[in-house]
């Protein structure tokens, strides 16, 4: 009987709408060869970083994908697509290469119904920021240039000071380098204290005694610091409040980056910081954790496992009741 009604349904459609006796109904077909680039795809990068490209794809085995500026093919590759995947990511590297810079266009063409279909996504390539990395046998890196630990700028629209956080070993010594792929351009101890050298000839760097560091350069001034941090947590969640910090222990050595403690927990808020002091502080989501991050939130009371992980560039938390 629901059938029946179904195509009266249709039958009266057609006749009101169309004014004929039958009515055609129009749809896509289920087998339509589609690829779309992901909205969410990003619209401006820069150059040498890792462009993430979402793509919707419905029967199509393979098509191809390449990057466009002003005519010229800068990238391209043919992506084979997985069966009974619809949704998929690609990364690509972005090369330090300064003719990508301005605006293009990511590009996929594929095969549809013996026709073929060309979609594009415009992409604006930005100037890099300079790098810098930290080396030496101080750190968990060695001496391997290619193994160098990044830096992150810091300051506000400053392209020369850098920062990273580290563990550091008193013997071993540290360098800077403003690249991961050899000894070109690297800093060395200067000639009076807290100041940095390119002379091929300069010093390693070194820190008095074993610990975890946050270490800052400013390649303009030619100067660095190293500051000695002991990291905890504080809150109205926790039993200090916001008065008091609860201390964190370090968990690992050279090229490890977690602190971890457990304590009991009220409904409120935490974050982490430094030194028992705000200039130096961590919060946000446990997933992406910033320095200066809002405060996270503890929704109930009880047991936690606190773990702060400051790996650099992927600061990150878990807070994990037990």
């Amino acid at each position: 009987m629901k059938t029946i009604y179904k195509f009266l349904a249709i039958g009266l459609c057609g006749l009101l709408l169309l004014g004929i006796n039958a009515c055609k109904k129009v749809e896509h077909s289920i087998d339509d060869q589609i690829v779309s680039i992901n909205e969410s795809t990003v619209s401006t990068i820069q150059i040498g970083k890792k462009l993430k490209v979402g793509f919707i794809a419905m029967n199509v085995n393979t098509f191809e994908f390449s990057i466009e500026k002003d005519g010229t093919v800068l990238l391209t590759e043919q992506i084979a697509v997985e069966p009974n995947q619809n949704i998929t990511e690609k990364e690509f590297n972005i090369p330090l290469d300064e003719s990508y810079i301005g605006e293009a266009n990511l590009k996929i063409t594929y095969q549809s119904g013996g026709q073929t279909v060309t979609k594009t996504h415009p992409i604006t390539f930005e100037e890099s920021n300079p790098q810098m990395f930290v080396v030496g046998g101080s750190t968990g890196a060695g001496w391997e240039p290619t193994n160098a630990v990044a830096m992150t700028l810091y300051g506000e629209d400053s392209k020369t000071t850098f920062e990273t956080f580290e563990y550091l070993t008193a013997d071993g010594g540290f360098k800077f380098l403003p690249t991961n792929v050899d000894w070109t351009g690297g800093y060395g101890l200067g000639d009076t204290p807290g100041t940095i050298s390119q002379d091929e000839e300069a010093g390693n760097l070194t820190v008095p005694i074993n610990g975890f560091y946050r270490i800052r350069m400013d390649a303009e001034n030619l100067t660095y610091e190293t500051l000695k941090l002991s990291m905890g947590v504080i809150g109205d969640a926790t039993p200090g409040g916001w008065d008091s910090d609860t201390d964190m222990t370090f968990e690992g050595g050279k090229g490890t980056y977690v602190w971890k403690v457990s304590l009991n927990l009220k409904v409120g808020k935490i974050k982490f910081r430094a030194n028992d002091d705000w200039a130096i502080n961590f919060g946000g989501t446990p997933n992406e954790i910033t320095q200066g991050g809002a405060d996270i939130e503890v929704a109930s009371a009880g047991l936690y496992d606190l773990t702060l992980d400051l790996t650099p560039g992927a600061y990150t938390a878990k807070i994990e009741k037990k």
